[in-house]
């Protein structure tokens, strides 16, 4: 279950990757979690205020993640190819996984990717986000019947960010800038904190000195020796 938990959550955001005819900036932050398990809960709110920067050019992008208050810290640079190189470190040790698309696509298949889903709209339950106008969107899967995902999508962001593991988002009708995932034993809110046309390019350079560099099925097998990452849950 650790296992399970820590590598879904986290490579929720391995596949991260925006496409935009301009560049610019979004940041998203965990702002809400829970779960009827205690353990799990506990560990879940050290997750909150997580922040994610993501910027991007137009061919590729670099997602920024802080979580539990800096003590781990992840850059996810993403390729116009779509091919991944991630920067972990872990409250010191320090971590290089390069990854192509292929490699990224069969992770992803192995994990359960293929599945159908199913949308609905409600246009007249709408709200305001970081200064765009969004409305309601529901996505359940038969596959899960546990899972849902509630968001609110705008169609004046014209970004495609694969941000949800294993969910292709060109299938909604506009960007999600806040998603709340139901997974049956937790919950989990993202929520869109700025939004902004103007980007720092020099956030694509990595020092990558003290990195050690490994496989994704090395990263895997590592952070599942390490009981999810060594964070309890």
């Amino acid at each position: 279950m650790k296992k399970s938990i820590f590598l879904s959550f986290f490579l929720m955001f391995c596949s991260m990757m925006i496409m935009a005819q301009d560049q610019g900036t979004l940041t998203m932050a965990i702002t809400d979690v829970s779960s009827d398990n205690e353990q799990m809960a506990a560990g879940l709110e050290m997750m909150k205020g997580t922040e994610l920067k993501v910027t991007y050019d137009g061919k590729r992008s670099m997602t920024k993640m802080n979580m539990m208050g800096g003590m781990v810290k992840t850059d996810i640079k993403m390729s116009e190819e779509g091919n991944m190189d991630m920067y972990m470190d872990m409250m010191g040790q320090k971590m290089w996984i390069p990854a192509t698309k292929a490699e990224m696509e069969k992770a992803q298949a192995e994990s359960g990717a293929d599945q159908e889903f199913d949308y609905q709209y409600d246009e007249n339950d709408t709200k305001e986000i970081a200064g765009f106008n969004c409305y309601k969107m529901t996505m359940t899967t038969p596959a899960n019947p546990e899972f849902t995902l509630t968001a609110y999508v705008t169609e004046d962001i014209d970004i495609n960010a694969a941000v949800i593991q294993n969910v292709d988002i060109t299938k909604f009708k506009g960007f999600p800038l806040e998603y709340t995932m139901d997974m049956g034993m937790m919950k989990m809110t993202f929520s869109t904190t700025e939004f902004s046309k103007e980007a720092d390019l020099s956030v694509f350079e990595v020092d990558t000195k003290g990195y050690k560099k490994m496989t994704m099925e090395e990263f895997q097998a590592q952070m599942g020796a390490m009981g999810g990452g060594g964070f309890g849950f």
